[in-house]
């Protein structure tokens, strides 16, 4: 028998190359070399089984195909859920792995790539008026615990942290982070007033970060939540001329506090000083009308007791004291006779005994 029709003639050559190692398969199958037309029969003179042949190439080409369904690749970035008859299995890890044929079906799931989900605005998406625009804006609308209509415009970033949860316990897992996401924003920014959301958006994103993956764990999504971003916020259009109304009368308000309080700092002082030096000068006024007080009556006293041993020489001192005391006032001087009706000016001695004419002479 030649070479041609011998399956055992070339067992110890090693094709080097693949186009080699297809053309000895084909040569085994068909009996002939690729090129050439079959022969019309062999060394005999018998006709190759074409029924033969045909069968060899339906079960090469099963087997390629059962092993093409039996292997399969996991990349490093994901897992995959492995069922069998329908029902979960195991997670097959990353690499080369086996699986049964119409028994078992994988599915690949990303578990490293970061998943997005944007409330109130889309990247990438022209804003035009139309009825999805009016849809975004409906989304991102709320009201504050003060009465405030808002438009809030956030991220929520998450990932896959189980393939079997993801996949099975929840039947839409984006609906299901929008739905909680839009919930859980919605009530934290309703307990709270706009300033507070306006100065305060870390942490009320830490809050609902933390809210979000509470209520997440709860419905074993398999899904971890990465970061809770707040961007826009601002009143709508069609309330926004009044909203800013209000914000300039609040400026307003605070900025005549300020004028307030400073012309307060400016004469408070002043005036707390003003106060408590005329409560010094009464107290100290008081005090010298006591002592004064105190003191004519001590003399009062003193006198009433020489006046009590000495009467006409008391008298008399007291007189001309008192005298002493007049008289420098006194411009006019009239001496009055008792036998005389009329009064009878004497002399001028006012001007005669003020100090100053009395230094000329």
């Amino acid at each position: 028998m030649s070479d041609n029709m011998n399956p055992w003639g070339n067992r110890n050559k090693k094709p080097s190359e693949l186009d080699e190692l297809i053309q000895q398969g084909l040569k085994k199958i068909f009996g002939y070399k690729q090129g050439n037309k079959p022969p019309s029969g062999n060394e005999n003179g018998l006709k190759p089984p074409s029924g033969m042949n045909f069968g060899i190439i339906l079960v090469v080409l099963a087997v390629l195909f059962l092993g093409y369904q039996s292997v399969y690749q996991i990349q490093p970035n994901e897992q995959g859920v492995v069922l069998r008859f329908g029902k979960f299995s195991n997670i097959a890890s990353p690499g080369l792995n086996f699986l049964f044929p119409f028994i078992e079906k994988v599915i690949k799931v990303d578990v490293e790539s970061i998943r997005k989900e944007e409330f109130g605005f889309r990247q990438n998406v022209p804003r035009t008026y139309t009825q999805s625009t009016n849809a975004l804006d409906l989304e991102s609308l709320m009201i504050t615990a003060d009465k405030n209509v808002i438009q809030l415009n956030w991220v929520v970033q998450y990932k896959i942290r189980d393939a079997e949860n993801f996949l099975f316990n929840v039947k839409e897992p984006r609906a299901a982070v929008r739905d909680v996401s839009e919930s859980v924003v919605r009530r934290l920014v309703g307990n709270r007033d706009f300033d507070y959301v306006l100065n305060n958006r870390e942490e009320l994103a830490e809050s609902t970060l933390k809210e979000m993956q509470d209520l997440i764990d709860k419905y074993d999504s398999g899904i971890q939540l990465v970061v809770v971003q707040l961007q826009d916020l601002n009143p709508p259009d069609s309330v926004r001329p009044s909203f800013n109304e209000v914000n300039e009368a609040e400026q307003d308000k605070i900025r005549t506090a300020n004028e307030a309080q400073k012309e307060a700092n400016t004469k408070m002082p002043k005036a707390l000083g003003t106060a408590k030096k005329v409560i010094q000068e009464a107290e100290g006024y008081a005090i010298e009308r006591v002592n004064r007080a105190e003191g004519d009556v001590a003399r009062f006293n003193a006198i009433l007791k020489e006046y009590g041993s000495t009467k006409e020489v008391t008298r008399t001192r007291m007189y001309v004291e008192t005298l002493q005391s007049v008289l420098p006032n006194v411009k006019d001087i009239v001496v009055i006779d008792q036998n005389k009706n009329g009064v009878i000016p004497l002399l001028n001695l006012g001007d005669a005994l003020s100090p100053s004419t009395i230094k000329k002479n």
